[in-house]
């Protein structure tokens, strides 16, 4: 009986042990589940609605794509657009300081008064000249007479420059001469000096860069003249009264070459094609018997077909 006991306590302690066992295993793994569910991240507001909404709204992002493809292409063709456009300025750039061809790189470039030289339209300048006149024509055939009248002078004045056309232009000058020219009568000097307008109106054209010729009719009108010889006080008889014409014509022809910018130097050649002396009157003009009247234009030798030629070696400077 008491073996019976004992072994009815026994079964009933393994039965208790078993219980207790499953007890504790089913605690353990209520709380990793609990634990499991606790580390897991609660879904955001977002993905709720995502997962609430339909699969419609899922191409969205295509949409948004191929805005963005737009945006792209739009700005790649822009920076194209300014590419080409930099390439075609520069392109035009060198073909406007480039030689069109092989034949025009080799070819000198032109210097001379071109701007711009841009070749000026209009200019205004200065110019002083140093003169050396002669009278020629003399028909006087006295062998008293020795040589024709020649002497130095001096001129100055103003100039301008008015463009025709390219390396053409009209140069008139408007200058204040003085010359004094002389030769002898037995063995006398007679001395003759002349005040002048001198007006050239020029035309000048540009040749070989830095150098230039110039030509054209000159018209002189005569400021005041004297005439004088040696003894003149002890001179017995009539008295002589040489006046020049006041107005004379001739031409001019000349070269000139560019020193530096705006000043050169010229030589000129002055031929008159009138007397000088048309109305003076010599003995052989007056018949026998006739006598000089007073105030007369007179002279004891002919000045029949005098006329003026020049020299003139002058420095010039455009101001404008």
């Amino acid at each position: 009986m008491k073996k019976f006991w004992t072994l009815i306590a026994s079964t009933m302690l393994v039965a208790s042990a078993a219980f207790a066992q499953d007890d504790y295993d089913y605690a353990d793994q209520s709380e990793e589940q609990a634990t499991e569910q606790a580390s897991e991240p609660w879904p955001n507001e977002d993905e709720q609605s995502s997962e609430a909404e339909p699969a419609e709204e899922a191409p969205a992002a295509p949409v948004a794509k191929q805005v963005n493809n737009q945006v792209t292409n739009q700005t790649n063709i822009q920076q194209a657009n300014q590419v080409t456009i930099q390439n075609n300025f520069y392109a035009q750039a060198n073909e406007a300081h480039a030689p069109a061809s092989n034949a025009q790189a080799n070819e000198p470039q032109e210097s001379y008064e071109r701007p711009a030289n841009n070749e000026q339209k209009f200019g205004i300048g200065l110019r002083a000249a140093f003169d050396y006149g002669m009278m020629y024509g003399f028909k006087n055939e006295d062998d008293d007479v020795d040589g024709s009248p020649t002497g130095i002078g001096f001129e100055g004045g103003l100039m301008g420059r008015i463009q025709l056309v390219s390396n053409l232009h009209f140069a008139p000058e408007v200058n204040i001469a003085f010359v004094r020219t002389e030769h002898e009568y037995l063995h006398q000097k007679r001395t003759y000096t002349s005040i002048d307008l001198e007006i050239p109106l020029l035309m000048r054209g540009i040749v070989l860069d830095k150098f230039y010729v110039t030509g054209g009719p000159q018209l002189n009108l005569n400021l005041s003249n004297d005439f004088d010889y040696d003894n003149k006080d002890a001179t017995e008889g009539y008295e002589e009264k040489i006046d020049e014409a006041k107005f004379t014509f001739g031409l001019a022809v000349g070269a000139g070459f560019n020193i530096i910018e705006g000043l050169f130097i010229d030589v000129r050649f002055y031929m008159g094609l009138m007397d000088l002396y048309p109305d003076v009157k010599s003995i052989s003009d007056y018949e026998d018997g006739e006598i000089v009247s007073e105030g007369d234009d007179f002279s004891y030798i002919s000045m029949k077909g005098a006329k003026m030629m020049k020299i003139k070696a002058g420095l010039s400077y455009w101001f404008i």
